[in-house]
């Protein structure tokens, strides 16, 4: 069937690039934006933007909410509020076996009555399992996804042997050679991040392209394993534990302050409260290691005893613990964590020229210009997928200010983004190909530019904001939304729609071949 490796890998490379790419798209633009689901988060709650935290008042509040309210619990976890994030998040395991959380004011200890939004976090869930498919299968479909993008990023390399020397030519505005050169740039430029991702992403999931194993070693509960892997267990839970007093927190503080300084704690957890078991361990916020590798004090929560180290530090945990790390770049600081976040950008950019160099070519090829459905289906769906998902998460960022999300409602946020991209590519059917992206990245510029706008009037109106300080949170996020915006006048002003080119280049071969064609007749 083929010549050569190279055809059978263009071949490759080209057909299950374009079947899976525009969900491996969505993954890398939910994974991009995931860089940043903290900041996001904070967007998302402007209830917060003022609020001054001290995290000894923080975690007093917090203990002292969960022993009121969940003094016979089996465990107890304070998530600290620190700058970022200046809210106590607690969650405790009930005697019963389920589980309950409550977001805290730092200073108080009360319950507030935010939004229940997901946040940047809906992003981020969807990234990695597609949010709204069940976890397992979501999980399945990303899998499968990462390990076809890495075999299109393999046979990308094997096809076009030139293409690092490529990598210093780029034409712009000249038709399929634009979008093939931008292609190759786009891939080399970014292409150890891409390969760096897409190998950690097949190893986070391991368990599901390997299940045997792990189904082998842990027969009753295969997922013992990711807690044997983080904490080294000293004892068995007893359920009928002795009833004890636990030292009042501010001792671990103390003993805290005597290791590390003032240094911010990320979180604290307790095991078996209130008993002569309970263990509490303090874990350090500052970590600079790709591994993720936060202190950790470990304490007899009952006499104050300074237990050995608990956590588990062997070969296969701490190469474990990499592989997180590299992935989510828990170790970045904001000039690193902006350059990662431009290099999945980049991803995008690769994938969405993949695409529509596939849909130029076979627009090029069918030189009777006749209409053909399968065309018209891939072209729509490159809006969809390119121009649509933007345009849905965007309006989930609009849903956000015009409504408050209750717990026990139905989240209308993550209803409008899905409903947003249903509707694009509804328009995107309906479109005309001449009228199909000018018409999207209009309403996509639209929405970019006045939604700064609309959240400083809202902030303003509402009073969440009080000066400067407090709207850095948000500006943030509003100017790369701007930054967008930008681009997205960039692509509108000097892209020629794909059409146009191709009809161009269709009609320029059809003139060619006619007058060579004359020629000969004249000849003969």
């Amino acid at each position: 069937m083929f010549k050569s490796v190279r055809q059978s890998m263009a071949w490759l490379h080209t057909w299950v690039g374009l079947l899976f790419g525009w969900l491996l798209l969505a993954i890398f633009i939910t994974g991009s934006v995931s860089y940043y689901r903290h900041e996001l988060n904070t967007w998302m709650q402007p209830q917060l933007a003022s609020i001054q935290i001290k995290q000894e008042t923080a975690i007093t509040t917090a203990f002292a909410y969960l022993q009121e309210n969940a003094a016979d619990a089996k465990s107890w976890y304070i998530g600290v509020a620190n700058a970022h994030e200046p809210v106590n998040k607690v969650y405790w395991q009930k005697a019963d076996g389920d589980f309950e959380s409550k977001t805290l004011d730092a200073n108080t200890g009360e319950v507030l009555n935010l939004s229940a939004t997901r946040g940047g976090d809906f992003f981020y869930n969807f990234h990695y399992q597609l949010y709204g498919m069940p976890v397992s299968i979501g999980r399945l479909i990303v899998t499968i996804a990462a390990l076809i993008m890495l075999i299109t990023l393999i046979s990308g390399v094997i096809t076009h042997k030139k293409i690092f020397t490529d990598f210093f030519t780029l034409r712009a505005f000249k038709g399929q050679r634009s979008y093939l050169d931008f292609h190759n740039v786009t891939a080399v430029l970014a292409l150890p991040f891409f390969l760096t991702i897409t190998f950690t992403g097949l190893a986070i999931f391991f368990y599901i392209i390997f299940p045997t194993g792990m189904k082998k070693l842990y027969p009753d509960n295969p997922y013992q394993y990711f807690e044997e892997i983080r904490i080294i267990s000293t004892a068995e839970k007893d359920p009928t534990a002795t009833q004890a007093t636990m030292l009042p927190i501010e001792y671990f503080l103390r003993q805290s302050q005597q290791q590390w300084g003032n240094s911010e704690i990320d979180n604290i957890t307790i095991k078996q409260p209130n008993t002569l078991q309970a263990k509490l361990v303090i874990t350090e916020s500052k970590d600079s290691s790709i591994t993720h590798h936060q202190a950790q004090l470990s304490f007899d929560a009952h006499d104050g005893k300074l237990l050995r180290d608990t956590r588990n530090n062997s070969v296969i945990a701490t190469l474990n613990a990499g592989v997180y790390g590299l992935h989510m770049a828990h170790f970045a600081q904001p000039i690193l964590r902006l350059a990662l976040f431009f290099s999945g950008i980049l991803g995008c950019a690769m994938i969405t020229s993949g695409l529509l160099l596939w849909s130029l070519k076979r627009q090029i090829q069918n030189k009777s210009n006749r209409f053909h459905f399968g065309q018209y289906l891939v072209n729509r769906l490159n809006i969809a997928a390119i121009i649509g998902l933007p345009i849905a998460m965007i309006c989930y960022l609009y849903a956000n200010r015009l409504i408050h999300i209750q717990a026990d409602q139905p989240n209308y946020e993550i209803y409008s983004f899905f409903i947003t991209w249903l509707i694009s590519f509804l328009i995107a059917l309906a479109t005309s190909q001449h009228h199909l992206w000018k018409s999207q990245l209009k309403i996509f510029i639209l929405l970019a530019i006045c939604l700064p706008i609309f959240n400083l009037y809202i902030l303003i109106s509402k009073q969440y904001i009080h000066s400067f300080s407090d709207y850095w949170s948000f500006l943030r996020v509003d100017l790369i939304i701007m930054l967008f915006a930008v681009v997205g006048i960039f692509l509108h002003q000097k892209i020629i729609p794909i059409k146009q080119k191709a009809t161009a280049k269709i009609q320029q071969k059809i003139l060619k071949n006619a007058q060579i064609k004359s020629a000969q007749e004249l000849t003969e």
